[in-house]
């Protein structure tokens, strides 16, 4: 009876019943040596595979993520978007940025509008002998009363269905971490501890270069200002306006991903009229215009002020 392709479950599989039928033809060193380059194969399969996800891991961690949308849905005085929680989590903005010519990064944790730094990491990646990641953070400084770890921290790392999953490899030390493409979930005893035990929801900040065009009657009557060369990242990434004479302008340009009506996920781009410093949960926008989350283009015009916004590359800071 012929060996079907289709009746095998993989092509692994397949190579090893075509090799077992083989075997009882020919003599049993014909037979040694198919399965001998059975070995071989799985071996050189199960190595790209973990490599595969030791590549997938640098990709996924390496760049700035924040928690704004998260903030914004516990703390919005508007019901429809609010999630309703006891312990609201602390805003922060943490970046992964990777030395090229090692598994090593400068993982730097700041506060949610990014003037300042909290706790500072070295992250390393190490690929175990039996193809598991395994990463150590190690503190290298933290402001106090911030609650950020005073000793290395070990998690051991499983790939499956679009995610890696750590934890932490010391019973003392309760680590959780959820990495997926553009999504990072944290929940720890330490910085990202949470009273509700409700994981700190970070999202990968998409950076845009932009533009805004808006008066400048304090300099000349009925003049406009094309301000350009500005980035913000999509995560609640604000920018405050000058002037050509270096005063600062009324207005500040913010870029968000939010949630509408706790089921519709858009991106924000919002003008307010007032400097940046001012900002709060619940400030209302003079204008403001939305897009799809994908979207790689935004911009409004309101006459004297118009704004617009390009991404400048998929999850790629300036």
């Amino acid at each position: 009876m012929r060996l079907a392709k289709e009746d095998a479950v993989d092509k692994h599989h397949y190579f090893l019943l075509t090799c077992t039928k083989e075997r009882r033809r020919r003599s049993p060193l014909s037979g040694w040596k198919c399965m001998g380059l059975l070995l071989f194969v799985l071996g050189f399969s199960y190595t790209s595979s973990a490599q595969g996800e030791a590549d997938r891991f640098r990709r996924y961690l390496t760049g700035a993520w924040n928690n704004f949308q998260q903030c914004w849905m516990e703390n919005t005085e508007t019901e429809s978007h609010r999630v309703v929680t006891t312990h609201p989590h602390r805003h922060v903005h943490v970046t992964f940025e990777r030395d090229s010519a090692t598994d090593r990064w400068h993982a730097a944790y700041y506060s949610g509008d990014q003037r300042q730094l909290l706790a500072r990491y070295t992250l390393t990646l190490e690929e175990r002998t039996d193809g598991r990641l395994q990463t150590i953070l190690a503190p290298e400084f933290s402001v106090e009363g911030v609650g950020a770890a005073t000793g290395p921290i070990a998690l051991l790392w499983t790939y499956a269905d679009g995610a890696f999953r750590g934890h932490s490899l010391s019973p003392k030390d309760e680590h959780l971490w959820v990495l997926k493409k553009d999504t990072l979930l944290i929940l720890d005893n330490h910085f990202f501890r949470s009273e509700d035990q409700e994981p700190y929801r970070l999202l990968k900040c998409r950076f845009f270069s932009g533009w805004i065009q808006y008066p400048m009657d304090h300099i000349r009557k009925d003049s406009v200002f094309f301000y350009t060369g500005l980035v913000l990242h999509d995560q609640g990434g604000a920018v405050p306006l000058r002037f050509p004479d270096g005063t600062l302008g009324e207005y500040t340009v913010e870029l968000t991903q939010l949630v509408h009506n706790r089921r519709t996920p858009i991106l924000k781009l919002a003008l307010y009229q007032e400097p940046p410093e001012r900002l709060h949960w619940n400030s209302r926008a003079v204008a403001y215009a939305w897009a799809d989350p994908a979207a790689k283009r935004i911009g409004l015009n309101i006459r004297k002020v118009a704004s617009g916004w390009t991404l400048i590359a998929e999850n790629t800071p300036p």
